[in-house]
């Protein structure tokens, strides 16, 4: 497979270097084969805010470029705690993490979240929302945003609400939804709480806050089962 480090570095987008894998791609025996640096909150935070893992794992994408196959490989990783509304304990309150490399052949660049706005990255990714959230409205903008430092830089998080129906109670949902660049890859944060439980939104700073890129710990590789 040719991976992160069969790529090099051209203007902060990865561009194919000439590998012994890429130049199989170049003949057209093989697919290109890219995956991105896993992202993932540190294990610290998650121990401090309760949230623990729903999933991680890989997503794959498939391109075609000049004729010749180009698989990527995005990473992805949601977290839940459980609230309590009305006396009624529940998973309410998510956090997700992201990571798609940035990548560009031939002059095309094959990262769709990277010229995604917010509003788009969170229809891309309202099926996390909807797994713990029934009913859920079309997000709307506050207009407000929050700056937090992550990964070595100030980055800006907008802020969203939507109405929901949780365990058959009809809530605001605040949603928080982030998109920067990091090393080769796009990276998108986002985190989802009701607005009647703001220690719930300082929770998931501290997640935001923690994202470790690329992530200190092992995780397997894209074609590892």
């Amino acid at each position: 497979m040719t991976t992160r480090r069969s790529l090099l570095v051209a203007g902060g987008t990865a561009t194919v270097a000439l590998t012994a894998g890429c130049l199989d791609f170049i003949r057209g025996d093989a697919p290109l084969e890219v995956a991105a640096d896993p992202v993932l909150p540190s294990e610290e935070a998650l121990e401090e805010t309760g949230y623990t893992e729903q999933h991680k794992g890989w997503e794959g994408i498939s391109e075609e470029v000049a004729g010749r196959e180009v698989e990527i490989a995005g990473w992805t990783a949601a977290y839940t705690n459980d609230i309590t509304i009305q006396d009624q304990t529940q998973e309410g309150a998510l956090f997700a993490c992201i990571s798609m490399p940035r990548v560009e052949i031939a002059g095309t660049a094959l990262n769709p979240l990277a010229d995604m706005d917010t509003d788009e990255l969170l229809e891309e990714f309202g099926s996390e929302l909807e797994g713990e959230y029934q009913d859920l409205d079309e997000p709307e903008p506050t207009g407000n945003t929050i700056e937090l430092e992550v990964l070595g830089d100030v980055r800006t998080i907008d802020e969203y609400e939507t109405e929901a129906t949780l365990e058959g109670e009809d809530i605001t949902v605040l949603l928080w939804v982030a998109s920067f660049a990091n090393e080769d890859d796009t990276i998108v944060l986002l985190g989802g709480f009701p607005e009647q439980l703001p220690d719930e939104g300082v929770e998931i700073e501290r997640l935001m806050e923690s994202v470790e890129h690329p992530a200190d710990r092992e995780v397997d590789g894209p074609d590892e089962p």
